[in-house]
């Protein structure tokens, strides 16, 4: 193919010729394993949710503004065990305990939907409570989102699982 060339210039174009393969090739395969394993990166109703982002922002800050709460029993856990863990989540009216009529706990990762998962909690006496499978370790997102009277109240934070 390079027989014309000098033995310097042959060598160099055969160094070129194969990187190019090998970038080729490399490209194939990112490209093989991004189709194969595929997950999306937003949720379903995204146009849904970005519909009612205003009233849910609204009804939000509502909520605060009648001093609503919510605390759970992993606030003060830095680190929670691998494996089940029991959550026990109390809705608070400006320090007085009160009744929601549901508490949906939501564990998820950064920047995909994969891991995603929710429970639904069990309501008692002192508010709601659930076990919790905590089956990967690392840092996760951890949403706990009370339906008061049609209106949904949210609290964010993060929890590290080891």
């Amino acid at each position: 193919m390079f027989k014309d060339l000098h033995p310097s210039l042959r060598s160099a174009m055969y160094v070129v010729l194969f990187s190019f393969t090998a970038l080729v090739a490399a490209t194939f395969y990112t490209i093989r394993l991004t189709y194969k394993s595929f997950e999306p990166v937003m949720d379903k109703n995204y146009y849904e949710i970005g519909l009612n982002y205003e009233k849910a922002i609204e009804n939000q800050k509502e909520l605060l503004k009648q001093g609503f709460l919510i605390k759970s029993n992993w606030d003060n856990q830095t680190i929670l065990p691998l494996g089940e863990s029991e959550i026990a989540v109390q809705l608070e009216k400006a320090g007085a305990l009160t009744q929601a009529s549901s508490i949906t706990v939501f564990l998820e990762r950064n920047a995909t939907t994969k891991n995603t998962a929710h429970y639904n909690l069990k309501q008692n006496a002192n508010g709601f409570s659930g076990r919790i499978p905590l089956v990967e370790k690392g840092t996760w997102n951890l949403r706990l989102v009370a339906d008061i009277e049609g209106k949904s109240f949210e609290r964010e934070g993060k929890i590290l699982v080891q």
